[in-house]
């Protein structure tokens, strides 16, 4: 179903500055970029997974991982076309995707969902970020639901199908290439970690960011949109390159891993017996993890109780 397309734009660019902590920023690590399918290329190595779409009129990067990348992804494109980055599209607003917002922003439009914006405009906690202080970059062209870019005889659609992972995450889809870039909705495994997840009960390891307005309940239908468009390879937001039936069997394996925990929550079960199942039959981590304030890896266990109470009320 079509729906309205709302652009917000900025009459400047508006990279807001948040507090700086008194802290060592870190080194970046190094980035790759390889061709992902015809003109389009992914930037993997630190972050998020990047695409770099090469038209003859411009870039458009889906996604800039951290502040400290920025200038190194400037670079990697730099490699494989002379043409300048004219768009940047978020797929959500975590740092490890969007920290790069505010140097993109200096040569290119940085295009998102309108929550994304929202969220970087007020960060709430817990929120983690992996180098707090960093600036922060808000989109100056923003959406509601549908978005199409026309450049260099290239089209770009976003897509918001719903919540999930945040309440503003955008599926981007390449039609000429048959690809799209599904950010944190969707995360691919190696071969070697699926063999290891052998034997284990169906299920992800999946983060429902509730402060961000993320949702278990919501997030296989919001799948279930993606899985509408007509594509067969996908760019995920963490991992290799992926297939169709790769989405698929992730989307089945939340739905299995969200209703077991929902019967388990529902018949009673404690806090401590269902953050037990999460780490003994599917990876989570709890053990050594403080309630507060964010920490890396631990960002799962302390949002818990905001898991248990949207499963208990299904």
């Amino acid at each position: 179903m079509q729906r309205s397309i709302v652009l917000s734009l900025a009459a400047t660019v508006m990279p807001i500055a948040s507090t700086l902590h008194a802290q060592t920023p870190k080194p970046a690590q190094p980035v790759n970029i390889e061709r992902a399918k015809g003109d389009l290329y992914l930037i993997s190595g630190e972050g998020g997974n990047v695409a770099v779409y090469v038209t003859g009129a411009g870039v458009i990067l889906v996604d800039d991982m951290f502040y400290r990348n920025a200038d190194d992804i400037v670079a990697k494109v730099a490699t494989v076309t002379d043409q300048p980055i004219v768009y940047v599209l978020n797929t959500h607003q975590h740092d490890d995707h969007a920290g790069g917002n505010t140097k993109l922003l200096e040569i290119a439009n940085v295009v998102a969902q309108e929550n994304v914006r929202i969220n970087l405009s007020d960060i709430k906690r817990p929120y983690y970020e992996d180098t707090p202080g960093t600036p922060i970059g808000l989109p100056n062209i923003t959406f509601a639901n549908e978005l199409t870019l026309h450049l260099g005889g290239k089209e770009i659609r976003a897509r918001y199908f719903g919540r999930g992972h945040t309440n503003g995450d955008a599926v981007i889809y390449f039609p000429e290439e048959r690809v799209i870039h599904t950010g944190d909705l969707f995360l691919a495994r190696s071969a070697a970690a699926n063999a290891a997840a052998a034997g284990k009960p169906p299920g992800r390891n999946i983060y429902v960011d509730y402060v961000q307005g993320g949702s278990f309940l919501a997030w296989t239908g919001t799948l279930d949109g993606a899985l509408q468009l007509d594509f067969d390879t996908i760019i995920p937001g963490h991992g290799p390159l992926a297939t169709r039936a790769d989405l698929a069997k992730f989307n089945d394996d939340v739905a299995a891993m969200r209703d077991r925990v929902g019967e388990l929550i529902r018949s009673g079960a404690s806090k401590q017996q269902v953050v037990t199942m999460f780490e003994m039959d599917y990876g989570w981590r709890a053990t050594g993890c403080p309630p507060s304030p964010p920490t890396g890896g631990c960002l799962q266990f302390q949002q818990m109780d905001a898991l248990i109470g949207e499963l208990r009320a299904r």
